[in-house]
């Protein structure tokens, strides 16, 4: 039986994947690629990374071991956390409310100043805009920004995440970026005025009636008008499973609110797939709810894809990318994304502004726009 089981302990994932199965995404992040090795020794942790992350039947032993351990214990594993830097994945607050705990991460072991990323974000706004070219920016606020009321009293980086939120939003404020879109007071607004939350208890992201509040948004400084003959419906109510749960190891269910775009007379009339999941583009037509014209290019990370429903009915011509394009597809295949459009519009998440991690703002992909345009 020993035997038995140290065979299906070692060659069980080899075994899995000769059959088929394949990693996937269980992090809320993509998954790792493989190291360069001619960084020597240094690889050697991010190879490890690599091959946890793509062992074949790890998202049924995560699974496997959490349940284990709410039977024994009552309570989630502990998997350590995110990096070596001591914050936790998942931040578990009151009421059963969960936060990611990148947000800790990225604002207490940032990579950048706050003041170098939006000297970054003004160069990207001046590369795209001297092109002749719109350009429209706006901040996904994280969670713990909008909703931190559910928080623990205590939590290690509570302070620095703190400080680091306050000094990114008094910048940002300050620097009166051109095409700035704000969308964490509308935000904020609707949640005092709902008196419901924004975002959800167990994901995080903001909930559906968000993403409608975030279509609304950019529809209103992109044109005038153009929220004519457009209605957010209730739609009922549904089971979820949120992506922190996933962290934890066990997938935590809340029933939420469904919510649906309704724009009168629109209509898909064509949508090309062929490069999913990196990009993807949507052509609509109408004949009563106005629409935006220009070629427009949407550049955005998961908050802009899990609001694609209530976004993409508003353009004529849109095209989505995923902010992680240039690490996929490279930095001139996004450049050449950007010189097709007449406008632009990117939304990057706080956290990793907060931490100046936004892959559209590194030095290649500021050097291949300004080759391209």
């Amino acid at each position: 039986m020993a035997l038995l089981a140290a065979v299906l302990f070692f060659a069980g994932p080899a075994l899995a994947f000769a059959a088929g199965d394949r990693a996937v995404e269980i992090e809320n992040r993509r998954l790792p690629e493989f190291p360069a090795l001619s960084r020597g020794w240094d690889a050697v942790p991010e190879v490890e990374a690599w091959a946890t992350a793509h062992l074949p039947l790890r998202r049924y032993a995560v699974r496997g071991n959490a349940a284990l351990s709410e039977f024994l214990f009552g309570e989630a594993p502990s998997y350590g956390t995110a990096d070596a830097s001591g914050y936790p994945r998942v931040i578990e607050g009151r009421e059963g409310w969960l936060y990611f705990g990148d947000d800790v991460t990225e604002a207490c072991r940032p990579r950048r100043p706050v003041g170098e990323t939006l000297d970054r974000l003004r160069r990207l706004a001046g590369i795209v805009r001297g092109s002749g070219r719109r350009f429209v920016f706006t901040v996904a606020p994280d969670k713990t920004t909008v909703s931190p009321d559910r928080l623990p009293e205590r939590f290690p980086g509570r302070d620095c995440l703190r400080e680091r939120k306050r000094e990114f939003w008094a910048a940002l404020r300050a620097a009166n970026l051109p095409g700035y879109v704000d969308l964490r007071l509308p935000l904020e607004r609707a949640q005092r005025e709902s008196g419901t939350p924004a975002y959800w208890r167990t994901d995080s992201h903001w909930n559906e009636r968000s993403a409608g509040l975030y279509g609304a948004e950019l529809a209103r400084a992109l044109q005038p008008g153009l929220s004519r003959d457009t209605r957010l419906v209730k739609d009922g109510r549904a089971p979820r499973n949120g992506d922190l749960g996933g962290l934890l190891g066990i997938p935590v269910e809340e029933t939420v609110d469904r919510w649906r775009l309704v724009r009168d007379g629109v209509r898909r009339v064509r949508q090309d797939d062929r490069e999913l999941p990196v990009s993807f583009g949507a052509v609509n037509a109408s004949d009563r709810a106005p629409l935006f014209r220009p070629r427009t290019l949407l550049i955005g990370d998961s908050f802009t894809r899990n609001s694609l429903p209530w976004v993409l009915p508003y353009f004529a011509d849109v095209t989505y990318l995923r902010d992680d394009a240039p690490a996929t597809a490279g930095p001139d295949r996004v450049a050449d994304k950007v010189a097709r459009s007449e406008t632009v519009v990117l939304e990057i998440v706080e956290r990793h502004l907060v931490g100046g991690r936004a892959e559209m703002l590194d030095d290649a992909v500021l050097a291949a726009l300004e080759r391209a345009l």
